[in-house]
């Protein structure tokens, strides 16, 4: 009976020791280890570049289209007769740009809508274009703000927050450079 002898022998282990409870060198685990702040406070800056970085591109969509729009509306109201002054008032621009956009649509026929309806529709795109860009310039300032703070606490380098806001090294340290951190 060798296994009995064995087993007489070794004292049987209990719950949360490694020796038995017999040794000094009894261990137990008490529980989840305290998560690093500093490693917490980059995947946070991460996170917030990530999502900056895709509301930016949204925005920016946004206020391509509506420019878009903005010139094709301004093209058909020129191609039907109205003057050049009261498209540039309404659509918040200089003369020469609303010249411009008429002569890049190219040809247009002409739509039968009235002077007033073509101005109503041109100042609400400026207003919506002006909003959306308003929107867009925030965004672009929390991220300068982020990666700022970022740079300052050294919680990530360049290229890694080069990586997550999708901007160049270069592009970062000179956005960051002199930036007063506001205190919230």
């Amino acid at each position: 009976m060798r296994g009995r002898e064995i087993r007489e022998r070794i004292p049987p282990r209990t719950a949360g020791t490694r020796t038995g409870g017999h040794g000094a060198a009894a261990s137990r685990y008490r529980g989840v280890p305290t998560p690093d702040t500093a490693t917490a406070r980059a995947q946070q800056a991460l996170a917030t570049l990530a999502q900056l970085r895709t509301t930016i591109a949204l925005r920016s969509s946004r206020v391509r289209a509506l420019t878009t729009e903005l010139g094709d509306c301004i093209a058909q109201a020129l191609r039907d007769g109205v003057n050049v002054a009261a498209l540039a008032e309404a659509a918040g621009q200089p003369a020469g740009s609303i010249r411009s956009a008429a002569v890049a649509r190219g040809e247009l026929y002409p739509s039968g809508q009235t002077r007033n309806g073509h101005v109503h529709i041109i100042k609400e795109l400026a207003t919506e274009l002006a909003a959306a860009e308003g929107a867009r310039s925030a965004a672009k300032e929390e991220r300068t703000q982020v990666l700022a703070l970022a740079r300052k606490s050294r919680l990530l380098d360049d290229y890694q927050l080069a990586g997550a806001s999708g901007l160049k090294s270069d592009e970062i340290r000179k956005m960051t450079r002199g930036v007063g951190l506001r205190v919230a």
